[in-house]
């Protein structure tokens, strides 16, 4: 019982959309610890801690996005994410802005995480070129909660908090 109480919590905190996005190919983590606590944060800081750090630049040690100069050229690492995310054109694509404060849809960070579909992108867009593909790309997709803090972030205006 305490099982589906949590569950229910979870899929609350959860963007739930009766929008025709298309499925969403993350999946709600009722167990991952920091997945579990994805729900109550909007937060750079936890963001750069609990997504960027395990998963774009696998503790700071490099890795694709551990720094400018790496693979990805781009720097999340903690303190420096902020100014290489929002206002800032993709290197992928340089017609659009990895982050764009307050419309998730325009921000091409969530259409390479594969939370926002080409299509449901402002404007559409197509999908990474296949020798990119789709982020995180050593981890596999990011859980609902983590994705949604994400969104919650950049819905709030992308403040480096």
């Amino acid at each position: 019982m305490l099982r589906l109480v949590v569950l229910a919590g979870l899929l609350a905190a959860c963007r739930i959309s009766l929008e025709n996005d298309g499925p969403r190919t993350c999946v709600v983590n009722a167990k991952a610890p920091s997945c579990l606590d994805a729900v109550n944060h909007s937060d750079l800081a936890w963001i750069e801690q609990n997504i960027f750090v395990p998963n774009c630049n696998l503790g700071g040690g490099g890795a694709c996005h551990g720094g400018a100069s790496d693979a990805g050229k781009l720097d999340l690492r903690a303190g420096m994410s902020h100014n290489h995310l929002v206002g800032v054109s993709s290197m992928v694509d340089r017609t659009r802005m990895l982050v764009v404060p307050n419309d998730v849809a325009a921000s091409y960070l969530m259409l390479m995480l594969n939370d926002v579909s080409p299509d449901m992108a402002n404007p559409p867009g197509s999908r990474p070129p296949s020798n990119i593909g789709f982020m995180p790309m050593s981890n596999g997709t990011l859980c609902c909660q983590k994705l949604d803090a994400l969104e919650r972030w950049i819905d709030s205006g992308a403040p480096n908090n």
